[in-house]
């Protein structure tokens, strides 16, 4: 904490600030970068968003009692707000990844304890806004006059992968050997637990596995002794399993539900509602689907709650049927797959290390999503990557995606026997 608190303060001063400054101009793009930008991984993530967009379009249709044919009539009969809204995000996360990769990535490990520390501040900072659903403090509140934006929420804690991402993918990069004893683990575990903490206290559990996901898989994959790493998972199990107890059973939280209908759903039949028509809307599917709006569905007539965020693949099932569902599932497995083969190609460590806390987000989000619907897993509200409705999560996967294909473009062109454009020492 002490080399923290004097880094600040070497960071702030004039020659330091002139030093980013001058360092943001040395290592932006340069001509000829984006010949090595990965363009078949790009235009498979835009199809599932595609996908993704219909999908919501589904979920959020209207009831009614014939069969409506046409497109111009499907699209004046039925709602378009999330969808639209969707397609926004769609185009901000665009522009948000090509940002991230206009900057070398070893400049954003440069200063990721400034990274490090404006993620802490901005979770402290969220833990002060007014409760919303479940209790949670986990969104910054944003006005605006359009009719189709309205009321926007902005969840902190989701960019905060982002930023994690770099800050546990620097911390590994710079050992010069793996982790052997539990004085050198328990810095690397006090540095994740401190964001971790903080999104816990929201509550938000499901977001805080997800940084405890990507910090133990590069324990795993960085060469850590596995004694060490299973003595912190019983630790961490052990402290969170009361912790997590307690603050739910004191504010009578959904969330304790959530587990106790997941182990016993036929005792909670009205809060197992939502998983159990999910369910049957995947089963009444068949093979083909239904169609996106067919008369009668789950998703029209509303069966399921937050069929258009966090259960959408459900309504992704009913809608294209067996079919349809492991088209997605495949796409997801070329796309991780992908995402391997360049964490395996890749000759820096920092650069690697990113990829693989890229590949561990977007798993433990699928895998997560796709279970808990399936009753496998219980709920936490971990939504499925680029199909999902919700702005934060669409941004800061992109903007993950950004940093993948950052590393990608500067790590081809050093095995192409390109510049490598990056200036000064990091």
């Amino acid at each position: 904490m002490q080399k923290l608190i004097r880094w600040i303060r070497r960071f702030f001063r004039r020659n330091s600030v002139k030093q980013f400054v001058a360092d943001v101009k040395k290592n932006r793009y340069r001509p000829g970068l984006y010949k090595n930008f990965d363009w078949p991984l790009f235009i498979l993530v835009m199809c599932i968003s595609l996908f993704g967009v219909v999908s919501i379009f589904a979920a959020t249709a209207s009831a009614t009692e014939t069969e409506v044919t046409g497109l111009v009539n499907i699209l004046t009969t039925h709602s378009t707000r999330y969808p639209t809204l969707q397609l926004i995000w769609m185009l901000l996360g665009v522009g948000i990844l090509f940002a991230v990769t206009f900057l070398d990535y070893r400049l954003y490990g440069k200063y990721h304890q400034l990274l490090y520390i404006a993620n802490i501040g901005i979770l402290l900072l969220v833990l002060g806004m007014e409760a919303g659903r479940g209790g949670m403090r986990a969104f910054f509140t944003i006005s605006t006059s359009s009719s189709t934006l309205g009321q926007r929420g902005f969840q902190p804690s989701e960019f905060g992968k982002f930023i994690m991402m770099i800050c546990l993918a620097k911390l590994f990069s710079m050992r010069k050997a793996p982790i052997k004893n539990i004085q050198e683990l328990l810095p690397t575990a006090i540095y994740v637990i401190m964001p971790m903490v903080l999104v816990f206290l929201q509550p938000d559990f499901g977001t805080a596995l997800v940084y405890m996901v990507m910090y133990v898989v590069l324990l795993y994959i960085s060469g850590t002794k596995r004694k060490l790493i299973y003595g912190l998972l019983a630790v961490v199990i052990a402290i969170a399993i009361p912790l997590w107890f307690y603050i739910n059973t004191a504010s009578d939280s959904f969330r304790l539900t959530r587990i106790l209908m997941w182990l016993n759903p036929d005792q909670y039949p009205d809060q197992a509602r939502q998983v159990i028509n999910s369910q049957i809307a995947i089963g009444s599917g068949g093979l083909t689907g239904k169609g996106v709006v067919s008369v009668g569905s789950f998703a029209s007539l509303g069966y399921i709650p937050d069929d258009h965020t966090d259960f959408c693949f459900a309504i992704s099932c009913e809608a294209f049927g067996f079919i349809g569902a492991m088209a997605l599932v495949i796409a997801f497995m070329v796309f991780l797959g992908r995402l391997i083969h360049h964490a395996l190609r890749t000759q820096d460590t920092f650069g690697e290390y990113i990829i693989i806390c890229a590949v561990a987000m977007f798993m433990f989000h699928i895998l997560e999503n796709i279970c808990m619907i399936l009753g496998i897993l219980p709920v936490t509200g971990i939504p499925l990557p680029f199909i999902s409705y919700g702005g934060s999560n669409y941004i800061t996967n992109m903007a993950s995606l950004g940093l993948v294909m950052n590393v990608v473009m500067r790590s081809r062109q050093k095995q192409l026997g390109g510049q490598a454009h990056y200036s000064g020492t990091l």
